[in-house]
Protein backbone atom coordinates (compact mmCIF):
# COMPACT_ATOMS: atom_id res chain seq x y z
CA UNK A 1 0.00 0.00 0.00
CA UNK A 2 2.80 2.45 0.76
CA UNK A 3 4.57 1.95 -2.55
CA UNK A 4 1.90 3.56 -4.84
CA UNK A 5 1.84 6.66 -2.64
CA UNK A 6 5.62 7.03 -2.89
CA UNK A 7 5.52 6.66 -6.68
CA UNK A 8 2.76 9.27 -6.90
CA UNK A 9 4.82 11.76 -4.87
CA UNK A 10 7.79 11.24 -7.17
CA UNK A 11 5.59 11.89 -10.23
CA UNK A 12 4.27 15.17 -8.77
CA UNK A 13 7.76 16.38 -7.90
CA UNK A 14 9.08 15.64 -11.38
CA UNK A 15 6.08 17.36 -13.00
CA UNK A 16 6.72 20.52 -11.00
CA UNK A 17 10.37 20.47 -11.98
CA UNK A 18 9.43 20.68 -15.68
CA UNK A 19 7.79 24.12 -15.45
CA UNK A 20 9.30 26.31 -18.11
CA UNK A 21 7.33 29.54 -17.92
CA UNK A 22 4.53 30.96 -15.82
CA UNK A 23 2.12 33.27 -17.67
CA UNK A 24 1.26 36.75 -16.48
CA UNK A 25 -1.74 39.02 -17.06
CA UNK A 26 -1.08 42.03 -19.29
CA UNK A 27 -3.23 44.54 -17.44
CA UNK A 28 -3.45 46.89 -20.42
CA UNK A 29 -5.08 44.14 -22.53
CA UNK A 30 -7.31 42.64 -19.83
CA UNK A 31 -10.98 43.62 -20.21
CA UNK A 32 -11.89 42.42 -16.67
CA UNK A 33 -14.61 40.07 -17.95
CA UNK A 34 -17.25 38.99 -15.44
CA UNK A 35 -16.79 35.39 -16.65
CA UNK A 36 -13.06 35.21 -17.32
CA UNK A 37 -12.61 32.27 -19.70
CA UNK A 38 -8.98 31.85 -18.68
CA UNK A 39 -9.98 31.45 -15.03
CA UNK A 40 -12.58 28.87 -16.03
CA UNK A 41 -10.10 26.65 -17.87
CA UNK A 42 -7.27 26.95 -15.35
CA UNK A 43 -6.78 23.45 -13.94
CA UNK A 44 -4.83 24.56 -10.88
CA UNK A 45 -7.10 27.56 -10.14
CA UNK A 46 -4.03 29.79 -10.22
CA UNK A 47 -5.79 32.80 -11.75
CA UNK A 48 -7.04 34.79 -8.80
CA UNK A 49 -9.34 37.80 -8.83
CA UNK A 50 -9.83 39.66 -5.58
CA UNK A 51 -11.72 42.71 -6.83
CA UNK A 52 -14.04 42.57 -9.88
CA UNK A 53 -12.74 45.97 -10.98
CA UNK A 54 -9.15 44.72 -11.10
CA UNK A 55 -7.65 42.18 -13.51
CA UNK A 56 -6.87 38.71 -12.19
CA UNK A 57 -3.32 37.72 -11.37
CA UNK A 58 -1.43 34.44 -11.60
CA UNK A 59 -0.64 32.84 -8.25
CA UNK A 60 2.77 31.41 -9.05
CA UNK A 61 2.61 29.00 -6.11
CA UNK A 62 -0.42 27.30 -7.70
CA UNK A 63 0.42 27.54 -11.40
CA UNK A 64 2.20 24.55 -12.86
CA UNK A 65 2.79 26.02 -16.29
CA UNK A 66 0.34 24.11 -18.48
CA UNK A 67 -0.45 27.42 -20.27
CA UNK A 68 -3.98 26.35 -21.19
CA UNK A 69 -5.15 29.79 -19.99
CA UNK A 70 -3.23 31.68 -22.69
CA UNK A 71 -5.33 30.73 -25.75
CA UNK A 72 -8.52 30.86 -23.66
CA UNK A 73 -8.37 34.65 -23.32
CA UNK A 74 -10.06 36.25 -26.36
CA UNK A 75 -8.16 39.51 -25.76
CA UNK A 76 -4.69 37.98 -25.49
CA UNK A 77 -4.19 39.31 -21.97
CA UNK A 78 -2.27 36.27 -20.74
CA UNK A 79 1.30 36.24 -21.93
CA UNK A 80 4.61 34.50 -21.39
CA UNK A 81 7.81 36.37 -20.69
CA UNK A 82 10.01 36.28 -23.75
Amino acid sequence: MVRPMIERCIEVQSARAQITAIPFVATDLCQRCAQCSSRLVCRSKALIRIDPEDPPFVDTSRCYGCNVCIPACPFGALRLND
